[in-house]
Order: structure tokens, then sequence, then C-alpha cells
């Protein structure tokens, strides 16, 4: 994995720090996947998911919670 800019992964999230929680969030899940043996991957989970999030091929939503 190169360098990633912080430009690229912005897209769909609200700032940098949204970005950072879904990236955990997609590697804690791509991890579990792994574990459970239903995905065979070679790099570690932070670096799928960060290039996931590059390319655009993690949704996030955003729900607000009621008041």
């Amino acid at each position: 994995m190169g360098f990633i800019p912080i430009e690229k992964l912005l897209n769909g999230v609200e700032n940098k720090y949204m970005a950072v929680l879904v990236a955990a969030k997609e590697s804690r899940r791509l991890n579990d996947l792994r574990r459970a043996g239903k995905i065979e991957i070679t790099v570690k989970p932070i670096t799928l998911s960060l290039e996931r999030m590059s390319d655009g091929a993690v949704v996030f939503k955003h729900e607000q919670q009621p008041k």
C-alpha cells in the first residue's frame, strides 16, 4: 500500500475524524469475516479498508439519533 491522501478518504464522510471511524469499523468487519473463514486476505484489514474507502467501495450512512 502506498500513500493515500486524506482527500480520497473524505468521499461520503463529513470530516477526517468520521473517516477514521468508518475505516476502523470496516477493518473490524473485514477481520471478523477473515476469522470466520469467509474471506482470505493477505494484507492487514486496516490496509484493505483504507484502499476500499479510497476506491469508493465502502458506503457509509450516518443516522441522526432522536432527541
